[in-house]
């Protein structure tokens, strides 16, 4: 069942991506391919998201839908709680040419790397 406290926190998390892009409410339902009264009400909390709105949305944020559904209270948080992994395969399923996956890998590689170094360097210094 949808409960008032999920509608306010789907609103409260609709205006915060909004404002992470420095979009309006015009720009966001110009990307999503929705009506500027459905972002409306969503934002004023007049009305309940749909799944369609979530799609869409979603879509428009270029974000995992879960992630909407999870915001609308729709399912329950990630297993592991963090939504950081699902944006970031989200991100990396969507790049088509295997030269960029590739890159995308390597950076990612070369951070872990940097943040073990770091780590290291940290419990050496602890060490002395």
């Amino acid at each position: 069942m949808f409960s008032v406290g999920r509608s306010l926190r789907f609103a409260d998390w609709l205006q915060a991506e909004m404002d992470k892009r420095g979009w309006s409410q015009a720009d966001c339902a110009r990307s999503a391919d929705l009506n500027r009264a459905v972002i409306n009400k969503l934002v004023n909390r007049k009305s309940r998201p749909q799944p369609f709105t979530l799609v869409a949305i979603a879509r428009a944020f270029k974000i995992p839908v879960e992630t909407a559904y999870r915001a609308a209270g729709l399912l329950p948080p990630s297993a592991d709680g963090d939504e950081t992994t699902a944006e970031l395969m989200h991100i990396f399923n969507s790049i088509q040419s295997p030269k960029r996956k590739t890159t995308a890998v390597m950076l990612i590689k070369a951070l872990a790397m940097e943040e073990e170094n770091e780590q290291r360097a940290d419990r050496s210094k602890g060490k002395h």
